[in-house]
């Protein structure tokens, strides 16, 4: 048996309680949803463009998509994430989302694709 806080009043209270039995507070029952173990994860977009990273996030979570950003905290490592695009020890950022959730993201951050690459050619003179 486990000791948890009430999430009213703060105050200890036994994981048993349905209620507080100091403020009379009704507990849940249970803290929340069990992680899924075997979550199958698929990359939907990769760059080192600081700008594109925070217009992909803001995308996605408009959407609801949940991601997860890889080598986006890694960056700014040592100075050198800003300065070639990104970090060349870590590689860009990498955003993945559940597979179910995958053909809806790359549909949304297809144009940044391009977008990226666009910026990346030369312009004629």
């Amino acid at each position: 048996m486990s000791i948890l806080l009430c999430r009213h009043c703060r105050e200890p209270i036994h994981e048993r309680d349905d209620t507080c039995p100091h403020c009379g507070g009704e507990q849940p029952e249970s803290p929340g949803q069990p992680p899924e173990p075997n979550l199958e994860l698929l990359p939907v977009f990769r760059t080192g463009d600081a700008g594109l990273i925070a217009l992909a996030k803001s995308l996605l979570e408009g959407e609801g998509i949940e991601y997860m950003a890889r080598g986006d905290g890694l960056q700014d490592l040592l100075g050198w994430g800003r300065l070639a695009g990104f970090n060349p020890a870590v590689g860009p950022v990498e955003f993945v989302v559940r597979s179910d959730d995958a053909p809806r993201a790359r549909a949304l951050l297809r144009d940044l694709a391009g977008a990226e690459d666009t910026d990346n050619q030369e312009t004629p003179s």
